[in-house]
């Protein structure tokens, strides 16, 4: 049977290889309450999708290409099912996006027909053992383990296969790997008999398989070499015998049947191989392979989608991958008509930072609070929610914010709307508990200690500290290099964007040891054919102080990123500062001196 699966696996796989494979490439891009979509579909795409498309879409950019704007509800493009949720209030604006193409939900009744397939083959091999084995002494011990045992493996071979090939992990070869472990660990064989299946003729194998195991759970004395009991499972020839004794019994029990309701049985005459006989059989008990193992030889190929939504901030929470660079989302996956749908999703609450700075002195909702906050407030009524703004503006920083947040009450609120454990939770606790929270968690952070800098070694002679923090980090990625800047630090770089050049001040990190931060000379570039040199008139990476310095050439900056040309930095290389163009900014006439120090 392992056999016979293996077989049919492979060929489905090489069978779906062959298929053409459309594509789908789905931009989006936020437009206040809507989003802008456009799709590109392969050029082999069938006209009746073509036709579709010009119906879905208001716009169509190019022969492949289709472009339009859509508020809540999306295009069901790709066979599918989407939603686009945008709200906002003074607070901050949340954005919702799900989406799931193609496929299908209600997968129940298919897990439910491949169990059910499974059962009747479970069936189908106790009734093979009971017509050949049903009179020996052991066979109720043999018969046990078939219905508990050997029902159980093949239920989780089949769901393993459906998983497989519902979900499209890792094409066939991840299933397989997943059940050889499976029947590993379940002591169906051990190391040394994949040795012997190796060096095997094809098929004997599975019948020196199948006689090991039934004999070990028959508890027949015969060993293995003299175990005449099973003559039918001598070899192949063997087994086609009685398999075609086997499938005689079952034509004639079912010509009985038939007689006993009334009907004329016809037999389905001679059947001459073993793979005809054995499809007789399965035909009689109803085993579907396709059914069992949730695969369908002969349907539609499966469609590639690459779907990107271009965000105003990270998202907290999605399934995608996030591109700091582009400021997008990005989802891949393949979609067919009866496999589990390929879903994506992206939640992000954006604060407006004036807003919230400007009446709480700082940003106290941001992401999922933000996004709890934003739905909050739109339930609320007319009347409350003019109430609430009015609190709101009238919020200063240089107050007790958190007593007057915490005091907040709807105006005309029944007697019984207290804080009390008999008044219950209110409507006005949901923001006063957030807002409350963001406060306190910003004063935790400012009342914290300063954490020490990370990888200092500091002499033991010396007798001044000064502290220094990472403020980001080197990045080379994909032949690229970029300076990424930790968010908290993101606000500092305004302006950089209209700079050529920026000094990037980073550390040694790789060099620091107590040894490499004694050496005072070097021969630079570590060339002993120049001169020994103070490390002070070089740019060596041994110094007391692991400073370093490169001028580099701004390409781009998005966000907390910054595009460099090059760097001589590892990658991963701790940033302490950024200096922009000096002399962006230099005029003579204004420098002065403060007490030994320049001043511009």
């Amino acid at each position: 049977m392992k056999l016979r699966l293996l077989i049919l696996t492979l060929f489905v796989t090489v069978l779906l290889s062959g298929c053409e494979e459309h594509e789908y490439t789905i931009n989006l891009k936020y437009d206040g309450d809507n989003v802008i979509r456009n799709v590109v579909c392969s050029e082999n795409m069938p006209a009746d999708v073509h036709a579709k498309l010009m119906n879905l879409y208001p716009k169509q950019i190019d022969a492949n290409s289709y472009e339009g704007t859509f508020g809540e509800n999306l295009p069901d493009d790709v066979g599918g099912f989407g939603r686009n949720v945008h709200v906002s209030n003074p607070m901050g604006e949340a954005y919702i996006y799900i989406e799931r193409f193609r496929g299908k939900d209600a997968q129940a009744v298919d897990v439910e027909k491949s169990l059910g397939t499974a059962d009747r083959l479970t069936d189908m091999v106790i009734d093979w053992l009971e017509f050949e084995l049903g009179s020996e002494p052991g066979f109720d011990k043999l018969k046990a383990f078939c219905d508990i045992k050997i029902r159980e493996d093949i239920k989780n071979l089949a769901f393993y296969f459906w998983i497989g090939e519902k979900f499209n992990q890792s094409e066939v070869n991840d299933s397989w790997n997943r059940i050889l472990l499976y029947f590993y660990e379940r002591g169906y064989f051990t190391v040394s008999d994949l040795s012997d299946i190796a060096i095997s003729a094809d098929g004997e194998w599975v019948v020196t398989f199948a006689r090991d195991l039934i004999c070990e759970n028959l508890g027949s004395s015969k060993s293995k070499e003299e175990g005449k009991v099973l003559t039918f499972l001598e070899s192949e020839e063997a087994l086609e015998r009685s398999a075609s004794r086997f499938l005689a019994s079952l034509e004639k029990q079912k010509e009985i049947d038939q007689k006993s309701d009334g009907k004329s049985g016809e037999s389905s005459g001679a059947v001459e191989n073993l793979d005809a006989i054995t499809e007789e059989i399965f035909l009689i008990y109803s085993i579907d392979f396709e059914e069992m193992l949730g695969i369908e030889i002969f349907g539609n190929p499966p469609s590639k989608v690459d779907v990107t939504l271009e965000c105003p901030r990270k998202p907290y929470e999605t399934n995608g991958q996030w591109d700091a660079m582009a400021g997008q989302v990005r989802w891949s996956g393949k979609v067919e008509e009866d496999n589990v749908p390929f879903i994506c999703y992206s939640k992000i609450g954006a604060p407006d930072e004036g807003f919230q700075i400007g009446h709480f002195g700082r940003v106290v909702l941001a992401d999922g609070e933000l996004v709890e906050y934003v739905f909050w407030y739109k339930g609320l009524n007319e009347k409350q929610r003019g109430q609430w703004d009015e609190f709101l503006m009238s919020l200063d920083p240089g107050q007790d914010i958190g007593r007057r947040v915490g005091s907040f009450r709807f105006k005309d609120a029944p007697a019984a709307s207290t804080d009390s454990e008999e008044g219950g939770r209110q409507l006005w606790d949901v923001p006063r508990d957030m807002i409350l929270e963001g406060l306190k968690m910003k004063k935790d952070q400012k009342d914290q200690k300063e954490p020490e800098p990370k990888g200092a070694v500091q002499a033991k002679a010396q007798k001044e500290i000064f502290k220094v923090y990472p403020i980001g980090k080197v990045v080379k990625r994909d032949g690229k290099t970029f300076i990424e800047i930790d968010r908290q630090y993101a606000a500092g770089l305004k302006g950089l964007e209209n700079h050529s050049y920026v000094n990037v001040v980073y550390w040694f990190d790789k060099n620091d040891t107590p040894a490499k931060r004694s050496i005072l000379q070097v021969h630079p570039r570590g060339d002993k054919k120049n001169p020994l040199t103070g490390v002070f008139a070089t740019h060596s990476p041994f110094r007391p102080n692991l400073i370093a310095i490169s001028k580099c050439d701004i390409i781009s900056v998005k966000e907390n990123i910054i595009e460099i040309k090059e760097i001589d930095a590892f990658d991963g290389s701790p940033v302490l500062d950024l200096k922009g163009d000096f002399f962006r900014f230099y005029k003579p006439e204004t420098r002065q001196v403060v007490e030994g120090q320049s001043v511009e």
